[in-house]
């Protein structure tokens, strides 16, 4: 299996069990992580892991798909907790180095139903 699919498999399930400080390892010095959707960026990987770790709430992740480039990768992951019904989506584009993540750069999206006059238009697809 190709390390970097190992990477993101292995960061997003220390996520799942909010073992933050275990990711720590898999980011490469240089990290940093860009949050585009509320324009923040996190220039070092401990603050990336610190504001995680204190994100209100117990958050749980869903790895839904990973996907493989010349340059990095993309993982789509579900992001949901038992006490809050707010859904996400997170979209995430991966840089590597030295065999470490060197960079995420990503996009959130809510979970929500389709507004009212959007229905006539579409059926209701069943995600996965």
């Amino acid at each position: 299996m190709d390390n970097r699919i190992t990477l993101i498999q292995k960061f997003w399930d220390f996520f799942d069990k909010r073992q933050f400080e275990k990711a720590l390892p898999l980011l490469h010095p240089e990290f940093q992580a860009i949050w585009v959707t509320s324009n923040e960026c996190f220039q070092t990987k401990e603050a990336f892991i610190q504001a995680n770790s204190h994100y209100p709430g117990k958050w749980h992740t869903h790895l839904k798909r990973i996907e493989l480039f010349d340059s990095g990768a993309v993982s789509i992951v579900k992001v949901f907790s038992e006490s809050n019904p707010a859904e996400f989506y997170a979209t995430s584009f991966y840089k590597f180095k030295e065999n470490l993540i060197l960079e995420i750069k990503e996009y959130w999206a809510t979970v929500e139903n389709p507004p009212e006059w959007r229905k006539k238009y579409t059926i209701t697809y069943l995600t996965e």
